[in-house]
């Protein structure tokens, strides 16, 4: 990961377990900036949940995307990608 401040990489120098989120990490760059990141778990059902959604929008737009072609293109076996 780069510093935010002034784009050097970092070191974790202190990695502890939150009850309330997943990891909270204390680092520091090559230029002695320091800053912490938390890194939250997220449960596999919201992911699933998530990507569900996000497939079911992509085939919505997809039929919409045949349906609005002219009617010589949709009886040939044009494709689109």
């Amino acid at each position: 990961m780069k510093c935010p401040t002034c784009g050097a990489w970092t070191l974790v120098k202190q990695t502890t377990r939150s009850p309330t989120f997943g990891y909270t990490r204390r680092r520091e760059c090559a230029n002695e900036h320091r800053f912490t990141t938390q890194e939250v778990i997220v449960p596999q059902e919201a992911i699933d949940e998530e990507r569900r959604n996000h497939l079911a929008n992509n085939q919505e737009r997809l039929e919409s995307v045949r349906a609005s072609r002219p009617k010589a293109v949709r009886k040939s076996n044009a494709r689109i990608y």
